[in-house]
């Protein structure tokens, strides 16, 4: 386009100015409508691009709608097996399950020693009773072994346990609280809960956990398995009522387990069965146990190395904890002096054992008979086994292992009281159980 100038022109006489305009301008001065361009800046090939770019638009729409509807559909239409596997994947539901509860447990400490395979044999001894009992290394800059039973979720079932061990000879036991896990921070989601649904409680202890379940009368029979080697499975009933299903997860800092579900099995005859299933490592260690209505899943790590040296030390070696505390224990070191008086005593207590080892067998039968006749006779021979005992001198380092078995003979001579209200059966199994324990392998006490 022109843009107008002004130009002067030298003329003799006369000066003239020349406008030098465009046609646009000019039909504007001289009043004409100027004239449309049309389609003045598109050409053939722009317009094609423009079709072809319009049509993969229209493709490309076309194709996402029918996604869209196909996959809608198959969600639609999806079987309902597979959406509730997906459902059951650990990290579908984790956020969103409500943390265990919490407390304190209390353990009973029997033994504090130097060694820590005395300690790991007075624990094994206890065990032979058929009581919880496990070791740890206490903490702080003078490190002592102990030997503990528990733990428990109450303070009474840690008493109750504390009084029988002072009958068996452990006078000195007591009490621990570990309140490691009372605090711990959960999160809470609201459940359907019932007063059939059992309770479930997580305890810390001295190197271990302790899963509680309190059920709602006493379980009759409780089986374990482990389906695989990251899950632990307990069924305990029969209970009068089904429950809901339920499910947990550990507090954070928690490692020795992870979820815990609850759920009910029905059994022939109408009856519930409570089934527990709790995920767990692979290399977590785990025992049941059961306390009237609770059921006890104690939980631990892999055994140290320490403890694997104890259990392969061979049958002659036998140690026994002595009861008495820490401070006592060099005191109860063998001495020259006392070494015959060992050997008189294992002497005169071997024909007892070998009569004791004759009668045991028919402890069972003469209380599941109920004949007072046969209840008779075995008292006789049962007292007159006590009051050998009673009169015997006695070495210190035997002490424990003597007063014990005075105990069993004692728990054997009231199961055939004629006048014995209990559970004789039991009363009478319980007898052989400390039988086996105090008829142990010689006792030797460890120096430290």
């Amino acid at each position: 386009m022109l843009t107008p100038r002004v130009q002067k022109a030298e003329v003799e006489s006369q000066q003239y100015a020349v406008v030098l305009v465009n046609e646009d301008q000019f039909n504007q001065l001289m009043g004409r409508p100027a004239m449309r361009q049309v389609n003045s800046r598109i050409v053939a090939n722009e317009m094609y691009q423009r079709y072809a770019t319009l049509k993969r638009r229209t493709t490309t729409a076309a194709v996402l709608l029918l996604v869209l509807v196909a996959g809608g559909l198959a969600w639609v239409f999806a079987p309902q097996p597979a959406i509730a596997m997906v459902s059951k994947l650990p990290w579908s539901k984790s956020s969103t399950l409500p943390t265990l509860y919490t407390g304190a447990s209390f353990s009973v400490t029997i033994a504090s020693l130097e060694s820590a395979d005395a300690a790991s044999d007075a624990a094994a001894r206890v065990r032979s009773l058929g009581l919880p009992a496990f070791t740890r290394r206490s903490p702080g800059k003078y490190q002592v072994h102990q030997a503990m039973v528990g733990p428990f979720a109450s303070l009474d079932e840690a008493e109750k346990t504390q009084r029988h061990l002072g009958g068996l000879g452990y006078r000195t036991a007591r009490i621990f609280v570990d309140e490691s896990l009372r605090t711990a921070p959960r999160g809470e989601r609201p459940l359907e809960t019932s007063a059939s649904d059992p309770g479930v409680l997580l305890l810390g202890a001295p190197d271990r956990l302790s899963l509680v379940f309190e059920m709602q009368s006493e379980p009759r029979q409780v089986t374990s398995a482990r389906p695989d080697s990251s899950t632990l499975q307990i069924d305990a009933g029969p209970m009068p009522s089904p429950a809901h299903p339920q499910q947990w997860s550990a507090p954070d800092g928690v490692h020795l387990l992870h979820t815990v579900s609850v759920e009910t099995l029905a059994a022939q005859g109408a009856l519930h069965y409570v089934r527990a299933r709790i995920a767990l490592p692979e290399f977590a260690k785990a025992n049941v146990r059961t306390e009237g209505r609770r059921v006890y899943v104690d939980l631990t790590w892999p055994l140290e190395e320490e403890e694997r040296r104890a259990r392969k030390r061979p049958a002659s070696m036998e140690v026994i904890q002595d009861p008495r505390p820490v401070e006592s224990a060099a005191a109860a070191a063998p001495k020259p002096g006392t070494l015959a008086d060992e050997a008189r005593y294992r002497e005169a207590i071997a024909p007892i054992h070998r009569r004791i080892s004759e009668v045991r067998p028919f402890l069972m039968s003469a209380v599941q008979s109920g004949s007072t006749d046969v209840f008779a006779a075995l008292d006789q021979t049962l007292a007159s086994l006590e009051t050998a005992l009673s009169s015997m001198s006695v070495p210190q380092a035997e002490a424990g292992q003597h007063q014990l078995l005075i105990s069993a003979v004692k728990v054997a001579r009231g199961a055939t009281d004629p006048g014995f209200a209990g559970d004789r059966q039991a009363h009478a199994q319980k007898a052989v159980t400390m039988f086996e324990g105090a008829m142990a392998a010689p006792v030797v006490i460890a120096a430290p």
